[in-house]
């Protein structure tokens, strides 16, 4: 059987969507005219001339929360501990197997931007049956 792996990544950007509202990334652009000085810092000596067409890097200072952009939340982020006492695990300790699975593609594009699915939304995106969905995450 063939693996057909969809993305569901999106971009950081500044005006992307965040859980909850006002969480989201800042991001601060810097051209490569705006990094020469900090070039010129590095490298004592260093003029303007020196570099290709008299630029510098471009840069990107981001500033963001494990919950920004499209991410996967590890047992460690809603406790400390899991399976009766043992230690939570962390991000790095995920195996990326656990990643790759049989899943269930739910078309809600009809739904305005920014719009919080509910569970009923989802039952009848399933047909309305909890066996659908019982279905889908036992066959792993």
């Amino acid at each position: 059987m063939s693996v057909r792996i969809i993305d569901l990544s999106v971009p950081l950007e500044n005006d992307v969507k965040a859980d909850p509202p006002g969480s989201g990334p800042s991001i601060q652009y810097y051209a490569h005219g705006d990094m020469v000085p900090l070039l010129q810092g590095y490298f004592p000596g260093l003029a303007r001339e020196d570099l290709p067409d008299g630029e510098g890097w471009a840069i990107e200072r981001i500033n963001l929360s494990t919950h920004n952009g499209t991410h996967l939340d590890a047992p460690w982020h809603y406790a400390s501990t899991m399976d009766r006492g043992k230690p939570a695990a962390t991000i790095d300790e995920i195996p990326l197997d656990w990643c790759y699975r049989p899943g269930v593609k739910l078309d809600f594009r009809s739904l305005p931007d920014g719009h919080v699915v509910s569970a009923a939304e989802v039952e009848a995106e399933l047909g309305g049956s909890a066996t659908s969905w019982s279905h889908w995450t036992s066959s792993s």
